[in-house]
């Protein structure tokens, strides 16, 4: 089992399923922790504690962001106050997906945490060491989309 695999078909499968978008894989090429913290985007951070241990940075183009949070209120746009709750849907759904299954595959059990939502420029808060990086790149007729995934596995060892 490879986590990055399980992460990417649920994001494709949720955004496909949720907000009606193909996503599309991109050949862009990882940045380092530091940059992830500094980016001028609008990005999304969830954690999961127990048999995966994780942190997942989710960066939205603007219009990746906008359309998404659009279409998941039935294609209206939500007021400023209401934008991080849709986002944060999307993200619990699409990383509660990957977690399930990587559960229902191990038989060990993993939680997720409430996502946080960060502004344009708003620095990242926590801790992005972790043993293992990987990097989704996504492109769509709507933008871009990137997660990031820094996590480490209790008792396993990833490819088997």
């Amino acid at each position: 089992m490879e986590v990055k695999d399980v992460f990417d078909d649920a994001f494709c499968d949720v955004t496909k399923k949720i907000v009606k978008l193909d996503l599309h894989k991109s050949d862009e090429k990882m940045q380092d922790a530091q940059a992830v913290s500094d980016f001028q985007d609008y990005r999304e951070m969830i954690q999961t504690q127990g048999y995966v241990n994780a942190v997942i940075v989710c960066r939205f183009s603007n219009e990746m962001f906008h359309y998404i949070t659009n279409t998941m209120n039935n294609g209206v746009t939500p007021s400023g106050e209401e934008l991080p709750l849709y986002i944060n849907e999307y993200i619990n759904i699409a990383c509660g997906c990957a977690i399930s299954r990587i559960n229902d595959m191990t038989g060990q059990l993993s939680r997720l945490t409430v996502p946080r939502f960060y502004q344009c420029g708003e620095p990242l808060e926590g801790d992005l060491d972790f043993r293992e990086q990987r990097f989704l790149s996504y492109d769509s007729r709507l933008g871009k989309l990137q997660v990031y995934l820094f996590y480490s596995l209790n008792d396993y060892e990833e490819g088997k």
